[in-house]
């Protein structure tokens, strides 16, 4: 079964064509350092951000356009176990999940996760982006997201990355799961740190 692309936006596009620039770059920084290919902290930290901009750009259309279809084969009863281990291994002590819907904080404690390392978003992180969602948003409603946007990043912001992880989990289907992805590039300039990703079907395969 092939996956029809009926058309592509302007905006990924643009990612396709600023992801070729990247790697254009990484193709310089690599023959910049012929032979041996050592790093200093310098040039890793700047190989990272390469990598990292690379994968914020592609990540999306990874998500849209790469989806495996469904069939029998890989929606047997080791669909569940497997999709529970792999969350179960990013449930370290001081790990933080984010989601962007309040029902899947009863799935993940049910499972085991802390409830207070849970961050819901009710939404996208930046309000601005509340507009491609509901267009129809009065501006008493959008200053109330915007205040709650900003508690979200506040929060976000005071949680001591020092020796934690930010995991997003996300369907790769779901309207507002792919603009939080476009969004983490700028979440990780704010927080510090680069954000973990883990893609789920849906999460009605973890209510077995």
């Amino acid at each position: 079964m092939k996956l029809m692309i009926s058309n592509i936006t302007p905006k990924e596009i643009q990612s396709l064509l600023d992801s070729i620039d990247i790697l254009l770059e990484i193709k310089a920084f690599i023959r910049n350092n012929v032979p041996d290919y050592h790093l200093d902290e310098v040039n890793s930290e700047l190989f990272l951000s390469l990598l990292n901009t690379l994968k914020s750009k592609l990540q999306p259309l990874f998500v849209k356009y790469l989806q495996v279809p469904t069939t029998k084969a890989n929606t047997n009863s080791n669909s569940y176990e497997e999709l529970l281990l792999k969350i179960k291994k990013k449930m370290g002590k001081n790990n933080y999940i984010l989601v962007s819907a309040n029902h899947s904080k009863k799935i993940l404690k049910n499972i085991g996760f802390d409830p207070t390392k849970l961050i819901i978003s009710g939404g996208p992180l930046i309000f601005k982006n509340y507009i491609k969602v509901n267009p129809e948003l009065n501006e008493s409603a959008f200053q109330g997201i915007k205040r709650k946007c900003d508690k979200i990043i506040n929060l976000l912001n005071n949680i001591n990355w020092r020796d934690s992880h930010l995991i997003f989990i996300y369907e790769g289907t779901n309207k507002t799961d792919l603009i939080i992805l476009d969004e983490l590039k700028e979440l990780e300039k704010i927080i510090g740190i680069e954000v973990e990703l883990l893609d789920i079907k849906s999460w009605k395969h973890l209510q077995n």
